[in-house]
């Protein structure tokens, strides 16, 4: 199921030809095209046709894609903006890294047994979760997916009974834990960021904006999980206060068809079929949760459209709602002990298969992540496990200089009153892969 995040294609097309027929006339677009094959450092043309989204894809390897796509990242505070050199490949390692690889790669003991954990309401998690174990057992790894709650407390019960060693979390999630137990950002620290998953709340249609919820009875799902947690803090947030009740989500939808509940609250409902055939009725929609400073430490903008939700959105229309960045992190594995040695040499196999995750047969999220972005929790410095963060040290190239000469044609241009700064990256983006298209 697609999701369309705030981002105006039509505009962007128009801005890339204004801006295309800028620098040529100017003389710079040359040169900075002409540097367009070094852009693509670290990635490899795909030798047949790959299409996603409606898209066709040219290119696939470490790089994830430019900041420019990831409307999430935007959202997020400063830390959580991805590095200016999204391109990713191999090169002499720093002294910490070089280090950091001969304490992992030095071993030639097998890859630990491990458990990834997943909340079963969030159905893109629990797959992304078997997902990841089926890439490392190719890499002679023996993992499960496990199904339980993602809630700090679920969390916590976990980890005392070490039942996993990762586990697929929302970042809001982590930054409540903190609150209970303030030394997890050393215990739990970040593998990598994953893609955002929307928000959507079912109401009925008299139900013109989230305020007229107060009071009212909203479903949250399971009391600890991912979706109650997520939706609770939403709300609170925005400070509107319901009456809060728990169910799994096919009962929560038969409530609110039959006048009990006043909407309900679904987390990642891209796989949840239970949606599929409900509202055909017309009396229900999505509400909007329009974007504002009180969500930008916490959430995303995104966009439902009516394609992916024809019973709850008009024709031909979107609803403006947020979505809850995800995150893979390790568990109990505080920097320096031999667990965290062990988990990070899972994670560097993971990362040095990660192109396995972007087939066809494989959730679309993976094609979403950037394994070079930083993942900010709101008010808390988490850290990164520190095998993940030296794969990625050393993958990592100097901002590409055909980019900086785009970026600053790109401000003239906005000068001029042509496209603004902040799209130089996405046009640079579609700009170099139009020029890949012409060799």
């Amino acid at each position: 199921m697609k999701r369309t995040r705030l981002k105006k294609p039509r505009r962007a097309a128009v801005c890339a030809y204004a801006l295309l027929t800028v620098l040529t006339a100017a003389g710079v677009f040359d040169a900075a095209a002409s540097s367009a094959e070094g852009a693509t450092g670290g990635v490899v043309r795909y030798d047949h046709t790959v299409y996603h989204n409606g898209k066709r894809v040219l290119w696939h390897g470490a790089w994830r894609g430019s900041a420019g796509r990831h409307d999430y990242a935007r959202a997020l505070p400063v830390k959580a903006t991805a590095p200016e050199a999204a391109a990713l490949q191999p090169q002499a390692p720093t002294a910490a890294a070089a280090t950091t690889t001969a304490a992992v790669a030095g071993s030639s003991a097998p890859l630990k047994p491990f458990g990834i954990l997943a909340d079963p309401g969030d159905l893109v998690a629990s797959r992304m979760a078997r997902e990841f174990v089926q890439v490392l057992s190719d890499q002679g790894a023996q993992g499960r997916a496990i199904v339980g709650s993602t809630a700090p407390t679920g969390v916590a019960k976990v980890m005392r009974t070490d039942m996993a060693e990762f586990a697929i979390v929302t970042l809001d999630s982590l930054a409540v834990s903190v609150k209970y137990q303030p030394d997890w950002p050393k215990r739990v620290p970040l593998v990598a960021p994953l893609a955002p998953e929307t928000i959507e709340v079912i109401a009925s249609k008299d139900v013109k904006s989230l305020n007229d919820l107060t009071g009212k009875s909203v479903s949250f799902g399971d009391p600890d999980g991912t979706t109650g947690i997520t939706g609770k803090l939403l709300f609170s947030r925005l400070g509107v206060t319901v009456n809060p009740t728990y169910e799994p989500l096919t009962e929560a939808l038969g409530a609110l068809a039959a006048g009990k509940r006043d909407a309900v609250v679904v987390l990642g409902g891209k796989e949840a079929h239970a949606l599929d055939g409900f509202g055909d009725d017309r009396r229900f929609h999505l509400v909007a949760i329009p974007w504002s400073a009180p969500l930008e430490q916490l959430y995303a903008p995104a966009r439902v459209a009516a394609s992916d939700r024809p019973n709850l959105v008009a024709a031909n229309d979107s609803v403006e709602t947020v979505a809850a960045p995800m995150a893979l992190v390790a568990l109990d594995a505080p920097t320096g002990s031999p667990r965290a040695d062990a988990l990070g040499r899972i994670a560097r196999a993971f990362f040095d298969n990660y192109d396995s995750t972007l087939t066809a047969a494989r959730d679309e999220h993976w094609r979403d992540v950037n394994l070079a972005a930083a993942a900010a929790v709101a008010n808390a410095d988490w850290p990164r496990l520190a095998a993940a963060q030296g794969w990625v040290d050393e993958h990592k190239v100097s901002a590409n200089g055909s980019l900086e000469a785009f970026r600053a044609s790109a401000k003239a241009a906005e000068a001029g009153g042509g496209p603004k700064a902040e799209d130089s990256d996405r046009l640079y983006d579609s700009l170099t892969r139009w020029r890949s298209l012409m060799q």
